[in-house]
């Protein structure tokens, strides 16, 4: 396919799940049919995913499944969050990419060559889509965490609160959790 052709392309999620899987480590996304590549995640971020799964999942279980990253239909957007937080009998599926209305909560570590996407553009998309709670969690210039929901009949998230170290995030939806922050710090 030409260069111009590939421009012109609306990209779909077979698409996506054609690329070849040894084509590197950078994230792929589709923002409105349009192929979006991110830098591959660093340590940092893997180590506070990791931290905030193991939390969530402790906290969540056995009515809700904490995972990822996985592949979210926004169509014509597909995104790929850190972690969402899913009932658990709609997490034992093999749908991919999970439905927009199953997801309770997405959650997104933001890295360098994530930082628009993650505070501006995937809180927009998810928010359209309806999913009722966003979480992002900043690594720089200290781990904090920001909780968003969905007023009722909303299409724009509400901040729920923003902790940072030596503090301790609570959220209600789906459930209740409360997360230190230098518990997910490294």
């Amino acid at each position: 396919m030409s260069a111009a052709a590939q421009l012109q392309h609306v990209w779909t999620f077979d698409d996506l799940q054609a690329l070849p899987d040894d084509i590197d480590s950078r994230g792929y996304e589709i923002v409105d049919g349009a192929l979006v590549v991110s830098p591959s995640a660093d340590a940092l971020h893997e180590i506070v995913s990791d931290e905030l799964r193991a939390i969530l999942r402790a906290a969540g279980r056995p009515a809700f499944r904490t995972f990822g990253p996985i592949a979210v239909d926004l169509d014509p957007s597909y995104l790929i969050p850190d972690l969402v937080v899913v009932p658990e009998p709609a997490a034992h599926t093999r749908t991919n990419p999970l439905p927009a209305s199953i997801v309770r909560t997405v959650i997104e570590v933001v890295s360098p060559g994530s930082r628009t996407k993650d505070r501006v553009l995937k809180p927009a998309l998810y928010a359209g889509a309806g999913v009722p709670v966003y979480v992002r969690v900043e690594t720089e210039p200290a781990v904090t965490l920001t909780g968003y929901t969905l007023a009722d009949s909303s299409s724009v998230y509400t901040e729920l609160g923003s902790w940072g170290p030596g503090e301790v995030a609570h959220l209600d939806a789906p459930f209740a959790v409360d997360i230190p922050i230098d518990a997910i710090t490294p």
